[in-house]
């Protein structure tokens, strides 16, 4: 494997992964350009809420993407079908369920960060909006993480970005010409997921191709290849359980702070997601050969795969450090003019800059260890950062407020790398 063929695939990846955080970063903003920090901060509140129940089932795209490489490196036709009606179906259940839940999900996520008044009523009007949305996310995740595993890379590349800069256009549109607020910018998401969803619908038919009428689709909930699936899923699913229970703590800490305080975190989150999901885009191209490896049974291109993802990593790293520390004032300012927000916001900023460098191993060995269904040591990674951060954070906030929330994050990402690169021994056994 050559370096143009690694960037071939994890370059597109990475441009369009990176179009989540900023439809992300486009509403936060937006909201940061009302007269008032409340919009900013339940924004804020509201997009955490949606993480939790959706980065709780991202399990759907990642893994789908994984045994869809599988499938494409054993060359079954049979195998690529079933690597995307399993988690379809899963997909439809959990989707029911976060409809008929959707008040208990509300009420209790808003007794645990127990914002302002003000700013949980503005937090309730995004989330009744956009709970509808649910079955389309969940679609949109099995049907692009398919995509991916089997390098339909610029059908995936066009979905998430087309969905994103849709969801970018309306959302101005809807808040600063149709003066419609918070749930402009609900609505404006809720229209381009159901975009997505149809756009998913058209992929899947031109690149799938499969023969829907004959298939014994009884084999989709066959007891032990389900299970496998579900065991897999259940430690994806113990990782994020974690990872939205931490960003829940800095929620709520951010919220005890003060609304100013939890609206610079929230722009200074924003950044640091920019940062992640480009690193998360290069995992994702990782995924898939080392995917494919495991489907050909190919130890050399393991390898290569990893290699290669060191190398580019730390140019990677390397570049998001400099353009930071050379422009960081200038994206908060992007975010936000509230004054008071955007000094706060500065004065942290350093955190910031110093994520890549501690998070980035991290972020990247996972998409090796997905990719090859070894999902193990990414469950007992998280569980034991999450076991770390806890205690760290219940000290330094009393002590240093928002610098001791900051500090426990960085020592939550960096035991998280740690530990994945340690755990690379059994990784490589299995291919």
């Amino acid at each position: 494997m050559t370096d143009k063929e690694y960037l071939g695939i994890t370059v597109p990846f990475m441009l369009s992964t990176m179009t989540q955080p900023l439809m992300g970063a486009v509403n936060t903003a937006i909201m940061g350009q009302l007269p008032d920090p409340k919009y900013i901060a339940a924004v804020a509140l509201g997009a955490i809420l949606f993480n939790n129940i959706y980065w709780f089932f991202g399990f759907l795209r990642v893994s789908t993407s994984g045994y869809a490489a599988q499938a494409l490196g054993s060359g079954s036709r049979e195998a690529s079908l079933l690597a995307f009606l399993r988690p379809l179906f899963i997909a439809l259940l959990v989707s029911c369920g976060c409809i008929i839940l959707q008040k208990p999900i509300l009420g209790a996520y808003l007794n645990l960060v127990a914002p302002a008044a003000d700013v949980a009523a503005l937090c309730s009007a995004y989330y009744d909006i956009l709970i509808w949305g649910a079955p389309l996310v969940l679609f949109n995740y099995v049907s692009l993480g398919w995509l991916m595993g089997q390098t339909r890379v610029r059908a995936s590349v066009f979905m998430q970005v087309s969905s994103n800069v849709l969801n970018m256009f309306l959302s101005c549109w809807f808040v600063f010409g149709l003066q419609l607020g918070i749930e402009g910018v609900a609505w404006a998401t809720l229209l381009s997921q159901l975009y997505g969803a149809v756009v998913g619908c058209l992929l899947m038919r031109i690149y799938g191709d499969f023969d829907y009428r004959h298939f014994e689709y009884l084999k989709v909930v066959e007891p032990s290849a389900l299970f496998q699936m579900l065991a897999v899923n259940a430690n994806l699913m113990i990782r994020t359980a974690c990872l939205l229970t931490v960003n829940n703590i800095i929620a709520a800490a951010g919220a005890s702070l003060g609304t100013v305080v939890l609206a610079a975190n929230a722009v200074l989150f924003q950044l640091k997601d920019i940062m992640s999901f480009l690193v998360d885009g290069m995992a994702n191209g990782a995924s898939i050969f080392s995917g494919r490896a495991l489907g050909q049974k190919n130890k050399a291109l393991f390898w290569q795969t990893l290699r290669m993802t060191y190398k580019w990593l730390l140019v990677l790293v390397l570049i998001l450090v400099a353009g930071f520390a050379a422009s960081g004032s200038f994206w908060i300012s992007c975010f936000t003019d509230i004054q008071e927000v955007a000094a706060l916001a500065s004065a942290y900023k350093n955190y910031v800059l110093v994520y890549p460098l501690i998070a980035g191993i991290g972020l990247a060995l996972y998409g090796m260890y997905t990719g090859a269904t070894y999902t193990a040591p990414v469950r007992n990674m998280m569980l034991v950062a999450m076991a770390v951060f806890w205690p760290v954070e219940r000290a330094l906030v009393p002590l240093w407020g928002n610098d001791g929330l900051w500090t426990a994050f960085l020592i939550f990402v960096g035991t998280q790398s740690l530990i994945l690169l340690f755990s690379l021994k059994g990784l490589k056994k299995k291919v």
